[in-house]
C-alpha cells in the first residue's frame, strides 16, 4: 500500500509536464479577460501618407471603400436634382412650344404635375386640338395664373395643306341642339357616331334642351369634351316637349330624368288631394319639389 508521500511524489518528467500544463492554463484565462477588447472591433488609425491628403484623395482606389471618391471634383447636385424630376423643388423649365401633340414628359416640364399632363393627353386622345392660345385656357387643369405664365411662350402655327400653303379657316358651323341629326352631330370635332347616339338618346329622355350647358349631364360628358364642343350648338327651347302637370300620370313622370319615383308619385299624390295646380309654381308646395328642382323641371312642365 502507498503512502501518502508516495502519491505526492513526482519525477522529473512529470514535474516539467505539471509546468506546462500551469502555464496553457494561466494563458487560457488571461484570453478570457481581454477576448471582449477583440469583439468590440476597436477602430485602429490608419495614417495616410502626405502625398494622398495633397489630392485631396484616400490610397483606396475602390470606390465602394471611398464612396465621396466619383464626386470629389464634381460639384454637390442641387436639391432639385436630388429630390426627382416632380419634386416641389424643382423649378419649372418655360420654352417656346405648340401645345397640339405636345408630349406628356415636356408638359411636366413647363410645371404641370403628372396627373394634369395625362388630362392634357386625354383631351387629345378624345380629339382634342388647340386651334388659338386661348383654348389651352379652357382645359381645368390649368389655372388662371399658370396660363398667365404659360402664354408667353404658347405659338401655334397656321395649319397647311398638302400643297404647303396656308388652309383658309371655314366658317364654324352652329346647329340648333334639338333639331340636329346623327349625321350632323359627327361633323363637329370631338364628336363621333357612338356620342352622337348618346346625345341624342338624352334628348329624347328630356323631351328636349332648355340650354346647351345640360350637354354636360349626358353620360360620359366631361368639362374638357363639353369646352370643345359646346361653341357648335345654340339651344332654342320652343322644341321642348312639356307634359301636364294636371293631366300626366306618375309612370310618364318617372321616365323623365330630372323626376325620382318619390318626386313623381308626392306630385301625383298631392294633386289628386288638393285638385289641379292653378299655376305652374303651385307645385312647389308638395314637399318634395325644392326651390332648386323647380327650376329644373319647370320648363318641362305646362298647366
Amino acid at each position: 500500500m502507498q503512502s501518502w508521500k508516495d502519491i505526492f511524489t513526482f519525477t522529473k518528467q512529470e514535474r516539467n509536464g505539471l509546468f506546462v500544463l500551469g502555464i496553457l492554463v494561466v494563458g487560457a484565462i488571461v484570453f478570457l479577460f481581454i477576448q471582449p477588447s477583440f469583439a468590440k472591433g476597436e477602430t485602429q488609425h490608419v495614417e495616410i501618407p502626405a502625398e494622398f491628403l495633397a489630392t485631396n484623395e484616400t490610397p483606396y482606389s475602390d470606390s465602394s471603400l471611398n464612396p465621396h471618391r466619383e464626386n470629389a471634383k464634381n460639384e454637390e447636385p442641387e436639391i432639385a436634382s436630388l429630390a426627382g424630376s416632380h419634386s416641389v423643388f424643382q423649378q419649372n423649365q418655360m420654352f417656346v412650344f405648340n401645345p397640339n401633340n405636345l408630349p406628356e414628359e415636356d408638359w411636366v416640364r413647363l410645371g404641370l404635375s403628372p396627373a394634369q399632363a395625362r388630362s392634357v393627353k386625354n383631351f387629345e386622345n378624345k380629339g382634342g386640338f388647340f386651334r388659338t392660345k386661348e383654348d389651352v385656357k379652357k382645359l381645368y387643369v390649368i389655372s388662371p395664373e399658370k396660363y398667365l405664365e404659360l402664354e408667353p411662350y404658347i405659338v401655334i402655327p397656321e395649319r397647311k395643306d398638302s400643297t404647303g400653303f396656308t388652309q383658309k379657316k371655314q366658317p364654324v358651323t352652329i346647329y340648333e341642339l334639338n333639331t340636329v341629326d346623327s349625321a350632323q352631330l359627327t361633323t363637329v370635332n370631338g364628336i363621333g357616331p357612338y356620342f352622337a347616339s348618346k346625345i341624342l338618346s338624352y334628348r329624347r329622355r328630356l323631351g328636349g334642351f332648355h340650354h346647351k350647358e345640360q350637354l354636360q349631364e349626358v353620360n360620359g360628358m366631361d368639362e374638357e369634351k363639353y369646352a370643345q364642343i359646346q361653341g357648335a350648338f345654340k339651344v332654342d327651347s320652343t322644341y321642348i316637349s312639356k307634359m301636364n302637370v294636371n293631366t300626366v300620370e306618375a309612370s310618364e313622370l318617372r321616365k323623365h330624368p330630372y323626376f325620382t319615383a318619390a318626386v313623381a308619385t308626392a306630385l301625383v299624390n298631392y294633386r289628386k288631394a288638393h285638385g289641379p295646380f292653378k299655376q305652374l309654381s303651385d307645385i312647389m308646395k308638395c314637399h318634395l319639389v325644392s326651390a332648386e328642382l323647380y327650376r329644373k323641371i319647370a320648363p318641362y312642365l305646362t298647366i
